[in-house]
């Protein structure tokens, strides 16, 4: 299996509370990253900014701008205090090293706009384009392997959040059995993504039937077959152990049930399917403390294979990782800002001799407490 490019460094300044051009956000990543801190740090501000490049690499830019409370919103404190979104991205493989960097500006009506876009690949700086609405990355005129490189990383780095399980949540109706190319970010397509699994990655499938059973020993299997009235759509069926007579639908799973549905299907999934980069947001809202336990061991398992980024208020699931897995979010008190740090060996070595990662957490040792 071709090896992923793996996000290596990344810089930010001007995105919501992300960093100035003083003390920009200045972070190496590994294969893991567990994103601690109290609320209102800008954990899930990280989290976004990768939403927005994921909408950059579709072309939605500009919608993704709307929907989230036009520019003022996007840079930090209002266009009077920040003139510019900048970022810097570093990916590396076994073989190469590109790195792709741009400005976003204030245009008319409260969009932005690109400043700059460039590429280079350790021995070259492509300077791309600017002034455009979109990124240069997707016109026909990129037309250069490390372009074309890039793009392909960006457009494989995912942004994963089950929260919305309510009765009208995509998650919980019917879904296309063909859009099953790669699971959405929502869910929205679980029912049919599995329907694949079964077909293709039986093995794979298996496992996430047995990940489900653990957590909710009722379950028996999913019944995942196409609607008899309408081939083209599948729900989220299923039995129950000791009745066969009975298909249940996804209305009868429980919130938490079906957020670990989604999670399971997402990192139980077979390697090569798996995101360039996966970031999620509190992964374990709503789960049981045991489904928690579970939920750490397969995000370490697919962090074997891809890369992990999440964010987490839950001192059970830090308890599963390393110290040098978790990165603190605060907020500095002069500029208002945030600042993510690294764990550092020696100030956490002699602590965790007598503590566990969650109680000096909690202890407010190493931060991230309000």
């Amino acid at each position: 299996m071709k090896k992923k490019s793996r996000l290596k460094k990344i810089k930010i300044s001007g995105y919501k509370s992300l960093g100035t051009d003083m003390q920009p956000i200045n972070l190496e990543m590994n294969n893991l990253n567990v994103i601690i801190g109290a609320n209102g740090t800008g954990k899930s501000n990280f989290i976004s900014f990768f939403q927005m490049l994921a909408n950059m690499m579709t072309g939605a830019l500009q919608v993704y701008v709307g929907k989230n409370g036009t520019s003022e919103s996007l840079l930090q404190f209002g266009s009077k205090r920040t003139k510019m979104i900048s970022a810097s991205l570093e990916f590396k493989n076994e073989k190469f090293t590109n790195t792709y960097e741009f400005s976003l500006v204030k245009a008319v009506n409260d969009t932005l706009i690109f400043a700059e876009e460039v590429i280079s690949d350790g021995k070259h700086r492509f300077e791309l384009s600017s002034g455009q609405k979109e990124s240069f990355l997707l016109t026909d005129a990129a037309t250069h392997a490390s372009e074309r490189a890039v793009r392909a990383i960006l457009s494989g780095c995912k942004t994963f959040q089950f929260h919305d399980t309510s009765p009208e949540a995509h998650i919980r109706g019917a879904a296309n059995i063909d859009n099953n190319r790669f699971l959405m970010s929502d869910g929205g397509n679980v029912a049919a993504y599995l329907y694949m699994l079964k077909m293709k990655h039986e093995r794979y499938y298996r496992r996430i039937v047995d990940h489900v059973q653990y957590v909710m020993p009722s379950f028996q299997d999913f019944f995942l077959e196409p609607q008899v009235l309408n081939p083209q759509w599948i729900k989220l069926q299923w039995l129950e152990k000791g009745n066969n007579e009975y298909v249940f639908g996804p209305e009868h799973f429980s919130d938490g049930t079906l957020r670990f549905i989604a999670l399971a299907t997402l990192f139980l999934q077979p390697p090569e399917l798996l995101p360039q980069v996966i970031f999620v947001d509190e992964p374990e809202l709503g789960l049981h403390p045991q489904a928690v336990d579970v939920l750490a061991s397969m995000i370490q398992k697919a962090a074997e294979s891809t890369q992990v980024i999440l964010a987490t208020q839950s001192p059970r699931l830090l308890d599963s990782f390393g110290y040098e897995d978790i990165i603190v979010a605060e907020k500095d008190g002069e500029t208002g800002c945030t600042v993510l740090n690294r764990l550092n060996e020696e100030d956490i070595k002699m602590w965790l001799e007598d503590y566990s990662l969650s109680q000096v957490w909690e202890k407010n040792i190493i931060g991230g407490q309000p």
